[in-house]
């Protein structure tokens, strides 16, 4: 369950990939990058992610997760690592 959903609800797949996007159109806006599958940041299948641009922790385009707020948190966390690098 995720910190900023009611106790009632927890994230969902389409919950995860907008995030997703989201995150990526922020990167986006700031980098200036526009890399070539900016339009499926991430696709979520059974306990997979695919993505060609988020790494996720293991690199690669298919990615291992726990459950959906294990992968939010992932994002968060290289959404926040690019943007920092993007500072330097």
């Amino acid at each position: 369950m995720s910190w900023y959903y009611p106790k009632e609800k927890k994230l969902t797949k389409q919950d995860v990939e907008a995030y997703a996007h989201a995150c990526w159109d922020i990167i986006r806006e700031i980098s200036g990058d526009d890399h070539c599958k900016s339009y499926d940041p991430l696709t979520i299948e059974g306990k997979t992610a695919h993505s060609y641009i988020f790494n996720l922790e293991d690199g690669g385009r298919h990615h291992k997760f726990k459950n959906f707020e294990h992968l939010r948190e992932m994002i968060l966390k290289e959404t926040l690592e690019t943007l920092k690098d993007l500072e330097e």
